[in-house]
């Protein structure tokens, strides 16, 4: 029975190689798609942030941008539109970033047990 369920030594260095290269490739993936998220969305933060828009648009863009802000130039991004429209559409901005708070922040962010 051993035979079946062991493991000799060198034996799992192929499965191990395999999965090293799936995690290269999927690491791969996520850096091109943090690339097009940017792309995409740097020219309509700056579109958003050189004029007065109204509150409906700056909502509907933060809320598609709140779910892809695992990446620092997206999250500068998302902090960008938050600055600029905050004393405007407060009450909005406010959720925006709780909804932002909420995804990425750990729970426990007072260090108590």
């Amino acid at each position: 029975m051993c035979e079946e369920m062991c493991i000799t030594p060198g034996e799992d260095d192929d499965t191990s190689q395999a999965m090293d290269s799936d995690i290269k490739e999927i690491a791969r993936m996520l850096t091109e798609l943090n690339e097009l998220a940017y792309n995409t969305y740097k020219p309509l933060v700056d579109d958003i942030c050189a004029r007065k828009a109204p509150e409906a648009e700056v909502e509907h863009l933060l809320d598609s941008m709140v779910g892809i802000c695992n990446d620092d130039r997206m999250t500068e991004l998302f902090k960008r539109v938050c600055r600029k429209y905050l004393y405007l559409y407060t009450e909005m901005i406010t959720s925006e970033i709780y909804t932002y708070k909420e995804m990425y922040e750990d729970d426990d962010s007072t260090g108590a047990n």
